[in-house]
């Protein structure tokens, strides 16, 4: 198959699930292209490994002036691009009746200027929901052909709904051949908006486990127990509820700990002034942005890896986190919210600990839970690597993905 993926922009390092598939794809013989029409900046590839899959050369980023001025003024060579890879005719596909908003921003020209080949793809799937408009408009005007698959991610399907009304995606629902969710609950929250029941799937967000081997946990006597949280620095993530939830914990029990924070994000400062105020600036490492192999070797040092993910003032929630999934594999303890798509990986009991999302003091309380049961630790962890294994080894989540494209198509 000749496949389509449109992004915001490639690639983006908390967005190594796109990469992962992209080349999961490739290697089961089809092709993949990769259009980044968000106007957005990439931040880098986070999967060094998958540099020789070439991905890069498959990829176009479309940018285009932030400025009107500055658009207009590059708007003959945007139409040139277009006339030179379509034909002079080709420029009479740019309707109003078709773009509207896109045609008056000019960034349907831009967007245009960009696709290769002619457009001609059997799967064109947009990997967030948002945008869908946009490749059913190009697809309308002919600029790219195909089968649209719309993916609801969480964004998309959480805080755009909240921003914009239910009725956000009702353009989308007689357009799209189908439809894929990365877990239940926000497959079923797309079906209350309107998408049709029997052409939406949930296939998870696959990972490459040869890259998180299995280790059995062990807590060193005498040693701080050292916690983990990966993920963009921002509300929904939870992490200022986690740090207090381990200050407390520290407190009533008087167990030394280690806090180590990665990724980057407009709470940074947030969280460093509540480190201080808490009293556990000293304990607390920030990180920033780190790639997979990085990611893995601290996940691999921590005892206790933490999702405590929240819904957010605007609305978002988060699926499965990509992170916890791989805090599962390596064999750590994890800890996660009543919240989103999480409870569907995250069992209490089972294969984690469960707290209620944005609850300081339940967060603190699954924490003592889970050290006092660190005897079952062993058991825990092989449990929550199987359930890893059954539903996002990134072999069998590839398996879905083109057997959804190949009932797509007929």
């Amino acid at each position: 198959m000749k496949i389509a993926f449109f992004v915001n922009a490639f690639p983006m390092m908390s967005e190594a699930f796109i990469a992962n598939s992209a080349a999961a794809l490739i290697d089961h013989g089809h092709s993949v292209d990769i259009y980044g029409i968000g106007n957005v900046e990439p931040t880098g590839l986070s999967v060094k490994a998958l540099v020789g899959h070439g991905l890069d050369k498959h990829t176009v980023n479309m940018r285009w002036p932030n400025s009107g001025t500055a658009r207009f003024a590059g708007l003959p060579a945007a139409l040139g691009t277009i006339a030179r890879k379509n034909g002079i005719v080709s420029l009479t596909r740019l309707r109003p009746d078709i773009y509207r908003r896109s045609l008056v921003d000019l960034s349907a020209f831009y967007q245009a200027s960009g696709f290769e080949g002619g457009g001609e793809y059997d799967i064109l799937h947009c990997q967030f929901a948002t945008l869908a408009e946009s490749v059913i408009k190009h697809r309308k005007a002919g600029f790219l052909s195909g089968n649209i698959v719309v993916n609801f991610r969480g964004y998309d399907i959480t805080e755009t709904v909240e921003a914009v009304g239910p009725h956000v995606f009702d353009h989308v629902w007689p357009e799209a051949g189908s439809y894929i969710a990365n877990c239940d609950y926000f497959r079923r929250k797309a079906i209350a908006l309107g998408c049709p029941e029997d052409r939406i799937g949930v296939i998870g967000s696959g990972i490459r486990l040869e890259n998180f081997p299995f280790s059995s946990p062990r807590l060193t006597k005498g040693e701080p127990l050292k916690f983990l949280m990966v993920g963009r620095l921002i509300e929904r993530k939870g992490f200022h509820i986690a740090m207090r939830a381990i200050a407390q914990f520290q407190k009533q029990s008087s167990q030394r700990i280690k806090v180590d924070i990665v990724g980057n994000g407009p709470m940074r400062e947030d969280l460093t002034s509540l480190a201080s105020g808490l009293g556990i600036a000293n304990a607390v490492n920030f990180h920033g942005a780190c790639d997979h192999s990085e990611i893995a070797s601290l996940i691999g040092q921590t005892d206790i890896f933490l999702a405590p993910s929240m819904t957010s003032a605007i609305g978002g929630q988060d699926a499965p986190v990509n992170t916890l999934k791989e805090a599962m594999a390596i064999g750590r303890p994890v800890i996660g919210t009543h919240h989103g798509g999480i409870p569907e990986l995250v069992i209490e009991g089972e294969t984690g600990a469960l707290a209620k999302e944005g609850d300081v003091a339940s967060l603190c309380e699954a924490i003592e839970r889970l050290v006092l049961n660190r005897a079952d630790w062993p058991a825990l962890t092989h449990r929550a690597r199987k359930k890893v294994e059954s539903m996002y080894a990134l072999d069998t989540c590839t398996d879905q993905l083109i057997r959804h494209y190949e009932k797509n198509l007929h």
